[in-house]
C-alpha cells in the first residue's frame, strides 16, 4: 500500500475576513484548509504526485491576534519517514506555518506583531525541517523578521539593503501579470508553463519587501544567498522570497477570487478615501479574473499547489523534466 503523508499546517490567522467573505468563507483559515484540500486532491492525481507518497494537508488554526501561537513543543523536530506511526485523532507535529494577510502594516504598533515577528525568528533558527509560508502581510512580516535590517548586503557586485515598508510604485491591486524568476520556477513543477507565460494572481497591497537601491530599471531586485526573488511586476519588483527548503511567501493572494479581492478593495477605498474613479480602476484590475458562467481566470490553483508541494518538502526533489499541468 502507497505511503501517504499528512501534513500538518499551523495556519495564524492576523486578521478577520471582511464581513460578507466572512460569512459565505470563514475566517483565512477555514479559507486555506479547503484550497489545500483541493490542492492535494489535484497533486495525487498528477505528474507532480510525490514520488514515494500520496499527499493531504491538516490544518490546525491559531488566533495571533488573541496571543495564541504554535507550541514549540508541538513542532517537528525529527524528518518524516514513510513508517512514521500516526494516530488517528492526532496530526502529529507541526511541518508548517502559514502567515496569512492582514489589513495591518508589520510597522504598525500592535501588540500582536513583535511577538509574532520573534516566534518566526525562532522558528526559523531552531527548526530547520519546519517550512513557513506567509500571504502579502505574511510575506511582509516573514521579509521584516528574516532579512529587513541594518545589514548591508552584497550581491552581482551591489550593495543593498532589505526594508518592508510603503511601496514606492504605489497600490497594486487586482491581476497584474508577473514575470517568474526562472530560478524559481525551476523548482516548482506546477509553474513550469509560467516560463512563456505571465503569472496571474489577486494581489491587494499597499506596503512591500523593498530591496534599495532598485536597479535602474526598477526590475532586478537583490535577495542575500541564498535567497530567492520569485517574480516581478511593474509596481512591485518582489513578489515573493523564497529560501529552498525553508521560507516561501507570496505578495498575491492565492486564497482570493474577484469576490474577495473587491469586499477588501471596499475597505481600503474608505480607509484611503479613493475618489469614484480609483475605486472603479481598481475594481476593473480586480475583475479581469471573471469569466461568466465558469471559474475564474487565474493562477491561484498552481499557486496552491506549489505551496503544498513545498510543505512536503518536494519543491527541490520532484523531478525537473515534468510536464506542466492543464
Amino acid at each position: 500500500m502507497e505511503p501517504h503523508r499528512q501534513i500538518h499546517v499551523a495556519v495564524l490567522d492576523t486578521d478577520i475576513p471582511c464581513h460578507r467573505v466572512y460569512a459565505q468563507r470563514g475566517l483565512y483559515s477555514s479559507q486555506f484548509r479547503s484550497l489545500l484540500a483541493a490542492a492535494a486532491k489535484r497533486i495525487n492525481k498528477s505528474q507532480h504526485k510525490p514520488r514515494v507518497f500520496s499527499v493531504s494537508a491538516h490544518v490546525t488554526a491559531f488566533d495571533v491576534v488573541g496571543d495564541s501561537l504554535p507550541p514549540f513543543e508541538g513542532l517537528r523536530v525529527n524528518p518524516w519517514s514513510p513508517t512514521e506511526k500516526q494516530s488517528s485523532g492526532f496530526p502529529g507535529p507541526v511541518d508548517a506555518i502559514l502567515v496569512t494577510g492582514a489589513a495591518a502594516a508589520v510597522y504598525d504598533d500592535l501588540p500582536w506583531i513583535p511577538g509574532l515577528k520573534s516566534f518566526l525568528q525562532k522558528v526559523h533558527s531552531g527548526y530547520p525541517l519546519v517550512k513557513i509560508f506567509g500571504s502579502c502581510f505574511g510575506h511582509q512580516l516573514i521579509g521584516e523578521a528574516l532579512l529587513a535590517s541594518d545589514k548591508v548586503y552584497t550581491s552581482k557586485g551591489r550593495s543593498f539593503k532589505v526594508s518592508v515598508g510603503l511601496s514606492p510604485h504605489g497600490h497594486e491591486i487586482g491581476i497584474h501579470p508577473i514575470a517568474l524568476n526562472p530560478a524559481f520556477i525551476s523548482s516548482f513543477p506546477p509553474l513550469a508553463r509560467f516560463s512563456q507565460q505571465p503569472f496571474r494572481m489577486q494581489l491587494i497591497h499597499g506596503d512591500a519587501v523593498i530591496s534599495s537601491p532598485e536597479s535602474p530599471d526598477g526590475r532586478e531586485a537583490l535577495l542575500p544567498e541564498p535567497w530567492l526573488n520569485m517574480g516581478s511586476s511593474l509596481r512591485c519588483p518582489i513578489q515573493g522570497l523564497y529560501q529552498p527548503g525553508r521560507v516561501l511567501t507570496f505578495q498575491g493572494h492565492f486564497e482570493f477570487d474577484a469576490f474577495a479581492t473587491a469586499e477588501l478593495c471596499y475597505k481600503f477605498a474608505d480607509q484611503f478615501h479613493w475618489s469614484p474613479a480609483v475605486l472603479a480602476s481598481h475594481l476593473e484590475n480586480i475583475k479581469r479574473s471573471t469569466v461568466p458562467g465558469k471559474e475564474e481566470d487565474d493562477d491561484s490553483k498552481a499557486a496552491a499547489e506549489a505551496v503544498l508541494l513545498f510543505f512536503a518538502g518536494e519543491d527541490q526533489s520532484v523531478d525537473s523534466d515534468l510536464h506542466p499541468s492543464s
